[in-house]
């Protein structure tokens, strides 16, 4: 992690349901990410897929000499940072769901997603967060560890801890949550800590910084500090807002289950 983006290539399996203007669309919204993020598509390959459309890419990159950061650099102290807002993504994904269930064999049916838009791109559109590397990068701050939030936080912390050979705590009122992510919990009757440690696809940035960047770290705009590093043989915990301790288990995506 904390490299930069330079290339892409992009290789798509396409079935015949797909028309010359559905592909042309396609590589306009790959064009309008790569003009985003300021990274050239430099090849890749098409070809025939026997049902639906398969894509794959591959994002070639490069880090200076000194600053690449790997998941095992956490240090006992260190303080636990989250970039944006956590659960959004997860509660968008609810909103679709029960929006298409209430779909089903209805004519002339339109979906309910007033209010709700910053959910639902959080689902669809999720942004890489390219402009905290920079960030960080301009207020002198180099992270010990760090890796994004795809399969949840619970899970990515423990993967953290445990290449760092470390433990953690993080605290419940210190999590980011935006208000539309609270309010579509409180209609789905879920509870919101479990949508944010859990829910996945939020892919914001997890990271550590030496407990001396506390000042800098605290004062970046869409940061949040929300624990801090301890030692391996004191676990992974939550502590919640009544200070009791919840043990930190990893139950979101796992591609190998």
């Amino acid at each position: 992690m904390n490299g930069r983006p330079k290339q892409i290539t992009l290789s798509l399996g396409v079935s015949k349901r797909f028309c010359i203007e559905d592909l042309e669309e396609f590589y306009s919204g790959v064009q309008l990410a790569c003009d985003i993020y300021g990274v050239d598509l430099v090849g890749g390959d098409t070809s025939a897929s026997r049902t639906g459309l398969t894509i794959s890419i591959t994002c070639i990159g490069e880090g200076e000499k000194g600053k690449v950061v790997y998941r095992s650099g956490a240090k006992e102290t260190d303080l636990i940072c989250v970039s944006g807002d956590l659960g959004a993504a997860y509660m968008g994904l609810q909103l679709l769901e029960r929006e298409k269930s209430i779909f089903k064999g209805e004519k002339d049916f339109t979906p309910d997603f007033s209010g709700k838009e910053y959910i639902l791109e959080r689902q669809l559109k999720p942004e890489a967060r390219k402009d905290i590397v920079e960030q960080l990068d301009k207020a002198g701050i180099l992270p010990t560890a760090m890796m994004d939030i795809s399969d949840g936080l619970a899970s990515e912390l423990i993967h953290i801890s445990k290449e760092s050979n470390v433990g953690c705590r993080i605290y419940e009122d210190r999590i980011p949550i935006d208000y539309q992510t609270a309010v579509m919990a409180e209609q789905f009757n879920m509870n919101l800590v479990t949508a944010a440690l859990n829910g996945g696809e939020d892919y914001e940035l997890l990271f550590t910084v030496p407990l001396t960047d506390h000042d800098k770290v605290s004062a970046m705009k869409g940061i949040k500090v929300i624990g801090h590093v301890t030692k391996a043989e004191l676990g992974n915990y939550l502590v919640g807002r009544d200070g009791g301790e919840v043990e930190l288990k990893a139950q979101g995506w796992n591609s190998l289950r």
